[in-house]
């Protein structure tokens, strides 16, 4: 008879600093992309409406995809037949924009190396009051998700710190992941140098790093047609995981006990067996991945 085990350790309270706005980067509008979004938005104009009456600045949002919406997309992603041929970025950016009187940039190109994205953030943040980026990442390649990891990596180095929030999934299963960076002076909002450093998806799942595939701009026609097939459940469930994440950034603050910051840096699904597992801000898990 097994003996159940407790696991006893402090589970830390990752400070995600209210009132410093944040510039959430959306790499990939279509599968993933194209569920979160809509809420994402919707969260982002509340949560800004609120700000401005306590005197904080806005976050931001903005999307990035080249790619346009093609018949196939409409089995399984967020859009309908009018979207057709339209590129996905600008269609969400337009719809959810409107739908929530919020301003969402959008930029109809991929991602083709580290130097553009890091650029692309550093230019979306001069002249701006000081603001956290939040790389978020629903593409469906590794080699994209490498120039993101290395981008979170630079940019520790120019910002205050850098969350590095990822999605990757296969046909029933997937996983969510939001790493943090502390950059320089970075601080909680009592002063205080109580931050911490979680693994990004790269840590975790060092075979990202490989960048074995290819990026969109690598694939024929006949190639991305069939690449990453995945299930609409799968999506929706990875996009519900990364606005949980994304709605405990814009949201948490440590004045309210009952909405203190980030207990967790990831969470692992199964849709079919509804199976979840979530990865606690514990020293000894953190120090799996980070050593």
């Amino acid at each position: 008879m097994s003996t159940l085990q407790l696991n006893l350790e402090t589970t830390y309270n990752l400070d995600t600093s209210y009132h410093i706005s944040k510039l959430f980067v959306v790499v990939g509008a279509g599968g993933t992309g194209g569920y979160l979004i809509p809420n994402l938005a919707r969260q982002i104009s509340i949560t800004n409406k609120l700000r401005k009456m306590e005197g904080l600045p806005p976050h931001k949002l903005v999307l990035i995809d080249a790619d346009t919406v093609s018949l196939s997309n409409l089995n399984r992603q967020n859009f309908v037949e009018k979207d057709l041929e339209k590129n996905k970025a600008e269609v969400l950016s337009t719809r959810y924009g409107v739908a929530f009187s919020t301003n969402i940039q959008y930029l109809d190109e991929y991602i083709t190396s580290t130097e553009m994205l890091t650029k692309l953030v550093l230019s979306l943040m001069e002249n701006e009051p000081p603001m956290i980026p939040v790389l978020v990442d629903c593409v469906d390649n590794n080699k994209t998700r490498v120039f993101l990891h290395e981008a979170a990596l630079e940019l520790q180095q120019k910002t205050r710190g850098v969350f590095s929030l990822s999605s990757g999934n296969e046909f029933l299963n997937g996983q969510v992941v939001c790493g943090f960076l502390p950059g320089r002076g970075y601080v909680n909002e009592l002063g205080q140098n109580s931050w911490f450093r979680t693994p990004m998806v790269g840590e975790m799942f060092p075979e990202v790093l490989e960048g074995a595939d290819k990026l969109p701009t690598e694939l024929s026609c006949d190639e991305a047609a069939v690449s990453h097939p995945q299930n609409i459940m799968t999506n929706i469930t990875a996009a519900n995981l990364l606005f949980n994440f994304a709605n405990i950034l814009l949201t948490a603050r440590t004045d309210n006990e009952d909405m203190s910051g980030l207990h967790c840096f990831a969470i692992t699904f199964d849709t079919r067996k509804g199976i979840y597992r979530t990865f606690l801000n514990k020293e000894s898990v953190i120090n799996q991945y980070l050593g």
